[in-house]
């Protein structure tokens, strides 16, 4: 319906329809509708960066293959609300 199933937003612009297991590691899954949900920008680049710290984590591509969407969910979000915390303070954010 136009929001994203991460932070809930109404996307305005183009719309992410990002698969949960990288396609790259898990192909077989590519139309799953349990793979596949609609991220924003903003939503889409930080679990673009939580994948890229898991895979090079030990055992990483094992370990991104079953990733659930609640834990990037989590994560995400968690994520936004340092960034908000940190912009609201006046302060730049390095990440």
């Amino acid at each position: 319906m136009g929001t994203c199933q991460c932070c809930g937003n109404v996307i305005t612009d183009r719309k992410i329809v990002d698969h949960i297991h990288p396609l790259k590691y898990v192909p077989d899954e590519k139309l799953l509708s349990d793979n596949l949900w609609l991220l924003c920008y903003q939503c889409h680049n930080i679990k673009t960066m939580l994948e890229d710290q898991v895979e090079r984590s030990t055992n990483g591509t094992n370990k991104v293959k079953h990733i659930s969407r609640d834990w990037y969910k989590k994560r995400i979000l968690s994520y936004r609300t340092k960034q908000r915390s940190v912009e609201h303070n006046g302060q730049t954010n390095t990440n």
